[in-house]
């Protein structure tokens, strides 16, 4: 099939010799285009050949494909970024101009491409949209530089962790957690009490993700405990995904708390952390505990 798809391609470049030649290849890309996007099922196995072929176009194919990124259809949103991706970082430079485009469905298109493409040459541009008047772009764009990674994603991602907006906020989460930055604990630490859940549970996977340099302030902070419930079982669940013996001490002294929830989760921590110290401790709690939901959770664990 992807013979015959090229050969095809060729089959219009020869028949359009009459035409300029940006109108040849314009006719070529959406050629191939509407096989990539066909909902006909009889058409299927022409869509995965037509977008390589379009990836072996290259740049040529570029500018056709990016005025195509206007698009509000999902089919097409999803083919346009599989063949960005094949054609790689020649495609970079238009996609990030389209950041700017005044159409939102093409800007917001654009982060998202950019953001699976993960070239880092992007950056540069991605940066110039992370205060944008429109949320969409905002979280779009902070989410791409959280993809792409490097160090130079780290601050905008931090600062978007306060935006007003919560669908902001949680792309930020985000992108901390696929950067996984030790210099952002603090701010993290921080988001386990936003309001919405998504930054929440973001920023506490971020937080086990950056690993070891977690362990001191998540430690310190289970010993301050605080008014913020929620947060306070997100840092147990935060303690026991570390798995780190440092932090056995703080978790026991949770299993005394009249919060069962919290012992219920302290205990699941416990279980991960799995030392002899741990499973000694955990087995004398469930010897007193009655609490269903606790016992559910000790039951889950090895303990022998």
């Amino acid at each position: 099939m992807r013979r015959a798809i090229l050969a095809f391609t060729l089959f219009l470049a020869v028949h359009a010799s009459a035409q300029t030649e940006a109108d040849s290849i314009n006719q070529i890309v959406d050629s191939l285009f509407i096989q990539a996007t066909t909902k006909n099922i009889n058409y299927q196995d022409q869509v995965q050949p037509s977008k390589e072929a379009l990836g072996e176009m290259g740049a040529a194919a570029v500018p056709r494909l990016v005025e195509n990124m206007d698009t509000q259809d999902a089919r097409s949103m999803h083919a346009l970024v599989d063949i960005f991706k094949l054609i790689g970082r020649p495609a970079v430079p238009q996609i990030v101009e389209a950041l700017g485009a005044e159409d939102p469905y093409k800007r917001r298109l654009a982060a998202r491409a950019l953001g699976d493409m993960k070239d880092s040459t992007a950056v540069d541009g991605l940066l110039q949209y992370t205060d944008d008047t429109d949320y969409r772009i905002r979280a779009g764009v902070i989410r791409a530089l959280g993809k792409i990674g490097g160090p130079r994603g780290v601050a905008p991602s931090a600062v978007a962790l306060r935006d007003v907006d919560y669908l902001v906020r949680t792309a930020a989460a985000v992108s901390l957690s696929l950067l996984a930055d030790s210099s952002t604990i603090n701010v993290l630490l921080k988001a386990l009490t936003d309001q919405y859940y998504g930054v929440r549970y973001k920023a506490a996977e971020a937080l086990w993700k950056i690993g070891e340099p977690s362990i001191t302030p998540v430690k310190e902070s289970l010993e301050e405990g605080g008014d913020d419930i929620v947060a306070f079982h997100l840092l147990i669940e935060v303690a026991g995904n570390l798995e780190d013996k440092e932090l056995i001490k703080q978790l026991s002294k949770i299993l005394a708390s009249e919060d069962p929830l919290a012992r219920a989760f302290a205990a699941e921590a416990l279980g991960k952390i799995d030392t002899k110290k741990a499973r000694k401790i955990l087995r004398k709690i469930k010897a007193r505990e009655t609490h269903p939901f606790v016992l559910g959770k000790l039951a889950a664990i090895e303990l022998d």
